[in-house]
């Protein structure tokens, strides 16, 4: 079954009133709502005290309108009377102020108080909802870490990040050896001694940032581990899950994901950003479990809720976009955010599908039209997922080692995680986000931007992938870094030079827009040039290796810029440049597999979903013109029942599901 619906909050709205929003829920074809998250203070208004009268009638007569539930567990907001009773449970930040009440997310999870508040509401909620029918399924908390809460730096923090250290390190000698901690003196005695990476005169060591970095993620996985175990051993029937916030960078979604049946995340396009933005978020969240839902879906205008700024209404037709671009990239279920705009708190100027009056109006009207679109394909879709032969490997190790020294000034591994994404898409592929230590032989591409972080199994896995017969790519700084993220004492790319077939004799880093011209010498793009800057390696090719493209302009002309190495069945792309986009995507196209639309215009996302051997294929126009593609061959789209093909023109805005 496919699921869509609207996050939804009875607790702001009169019994007559939400009597009055459940119809217009059923006209507009939904069937869930997720409701409660942000509410522990009705649940719970005072210590032992327990209250559920106020929701059950609302899940009820949700229940009889067809209208399933999903609950929140409201553990992201305690209520005021557990702050004025257990103070010390607020998070402190890393100038060690404490972070006041009255927004959301300023709990510490290492707080014993609040672990043992949290456990409470959570199984009470558990027990009492377990034998409803109408709810299928939890959601726990709300986006862990919103407003970079993730990393706290109070003193549970600092004692549960001395435990972490002593678990994973056993002796402060070995922490020492890891970190370096030599250098500036800053060698431990005793684990008392180890302090968190406070605020402090110039930067921390790199290691103790990445161990933080680490130890402040576990420490969001195991709140979810213990909500999960509470809620699947009480109401094993349901679902359990989490929303995700697409490319946040403080939390490991991959060890996050262990204890989710599937996730979901939170979809808020930008509509000047870059239309593919959703898209990579889609892909990042799938790549998880291979299903997911989107929880929260942008509806409206959106709010600073900080600065009280408005923005922009989305225009007609952005709304079925999105949603149509969220089904296209494998989503199961979308609910908006939110049924109505609240008329009071923060975030009065976060829009959801009606304004602040209740009125029906074109949002609406275009969520009702996606839910009458979305039932007449509900039988095609169900069973179908999103199957892809490229991988990308995005590794939050990396991350958060290159958020602490970022190489060269604004520089940003998931922008260029993005760019390599967005250079596949442009040939119809589709990829899973894959942590390094995933399984690769059914790929037929990996890549690997700025794979910095490496140790002996990683690079054994890689050699191993390649000589099977894989392709893989390789960007700029990769092998540089040890996983204590210690720099290698080997020559870049240190552990995957002899799989490169390469050194980096030397390292160019432009802070000050300096640019050298590459010419390519083989491959599709022989001939052709583009002008690179940023960070340039100069590459000494091994025995075998192939220079694809070199440098001009001294003082490196000549020298190699980019290479193709072949190892048993497989081949090596080593990119010792960030190329432009409009290189990026040329260059790639040598290096994935065939796609059978060809020659995708820019703007317009090519997507398939398949079960064996059937296919539905996706065709969605961002661009803001008309778009005209050739397909191979005719095809019914099930949205309108009309035969399309080949050739086609798809307006603004315009969306074709295509059964192949």
């Amino acid at each position: 079954m496919f699921y869509y619906g609207a996050c939804y909050y009875p607790e702001h709205w009169t019994p007559e009133q939400a009597r009055q929003h459940i119809p217009l829920m059923q006209k507009a074809g939904f069937n869930v709502v997720r409701m409660g998250e942000f509410a522990w203070c009705k649940f719970q208004p005072d210590q032992g005290r327990f209250k559920f009268d106020w929701l059950d009638p609302v899940i009820e007569s949700l229940n009889k309108a067809g209208i399933k539930t999903v609950l929140g567990t409201p553990t992201a907001i305690p209520p005021q009377w557990a702050i004025v009773r257990y103070p010390d449970i607020l998070q402190k930040d890393q100038h060690g102020h404490v972070r006041n009440p009255g927004s959301r997310c300023h709990c510490c999870k290492n707080a014993p108080a609040y672990q043992i508040l949290c456990e409470t509401i959570v199984r009470e909620m558990a027990r009492h909802y377990a034998g409803f029918d109408a709810i299928i399924g939890w959601q726990v908390d709300n986006e862990f870490g919103c407003h970079y809460t993730t990393r706290c730096y109070c003193e549970f923090c600092e004692k549960a990040f001395r435990d972490w250290l002593l678990a994973k390190y056993k002796s402060t000698d070995a922490l020492n050896e890891a970190w370096g901690t030599s250098f500036w003196g800053f060698e431990f005695r005793n684990w008392a001694e180890v302090p968190l990476p406070k605020a402090m005169p110039a930067a921390p060591n790199p290691g103790h940032w990445l161990d933080f970095a680490r130890f402040s993620s576990d420490t969001q996985v195991k709140f979810m581990k213990t909500q999960y175990e509470i809620l699947k051993s009480l109401c094993p029937k349901h679902f359990v899950t989490h929303n995700y916030m697409g490319t946040f960078p403080e939390v490991d979604y991959y060890k996050l994901s262990q204890y989710v049946d599937f996730p979901v995340w939170d979809n808020y396009p930008d509509p000047y950003g870059h239309p593919l933005a959703p898209a990579y978020a889609h892909d990042i969240t799938r790549s998880f479990k291979g299903k997911f839902w989107v929880m929260e879906h942008k509806s409206g205008p959106t709010g600073d809720a900080a600065a009280g700024v408005l923005d922009e209404q989305p225009e007609p037709g952005d709304i079925r976009r999105w949603a149509w671009q969220s089904v296209a990239n494998g989503a199961d279920g979308v609910v908006y955010f939110r049924w109505r705009a609240c008329l009071t708190g923060a975030e009065q100027y976060w829009h959801g599908i009606l304004d602040h009056d209740g009125v029906p109006r074109r949002r609406y009207y275009e969520v009702s039209k996606i839910g009458e679109e979305l039932a007449r394909a509900a039988g095609e879709l169900e069973g179908t997922s999103v199957e892809t032969p490229v991988a990308l490997i995005r590794n939050f190790d990396t991350l958060w080692s290159i958020e602490r020294q970022p190489t060269i000034r604004g520089f940003s591994y998931d922008a260029h995680c993005f760019d390599l994404y967005t250079a596949a898409k442009a040939s119809g592929h589709l990829c899973d986000i894959i942590n390094s230590d995933a399984a690769l032989s059914k790929y037929a591409t990996v890549l690997a931007p700025c794979l910095a972080i490496v140790d002996t199994p990683l690079a054994g896995r890689l050699e191993e992938y390649v000589k099977g017969g894989g392709t893989l790519v390789l960007t700029p700084m990769s092998g540089t870094r040890t996983p204590a993220n210690a720099m290698s004492d080997q020559t870049p790319p240190g552990l995957l030079a002899e799989l490169a077939g390469l050194t980096a004799e030397e390292v160019r880093p432009y802070q000050h827009g300096q640019t050298h011209e590459v010419v390519f010498k083989t491959g599709p793009m022989a001939g052709k040039t583009a002008t690179v800057g940023t960070w340039i390696e100069v590459l000494q090719p091994g025995d075998g290796a192939e220079i694809m493209a070199e440098y001009r302009g001294e003082p490196v002309a000549g020298r190699a810029a980019i290479t193709h190495n072949r190892l048993g069945k497989g081949r090596v792309f080593y990119m010792g440049v960030y190329l432009p986009a409009p290189a990026l995507r040329e260059f790639l196209r040598a290096c994935l597999p065939e796609f059978p639309v060809k020659h995708i215009p820019d703007g317009l996302e090519v997507t398939v979903r398949r079960d064996g051997q059937r296919r539905l294929l996706f065709l969605i126009n961002h661009s803001g013109d008309r778009r005209d593609l050739m397909l191979p061959g005719q095809f019914t789209d099930l949205l309108s029942g009309e035969p399309v093909g080949p050739k086609v023109a798809l307006a603004k805005n315009g969306v074709l599901v295509l059964r192949v």
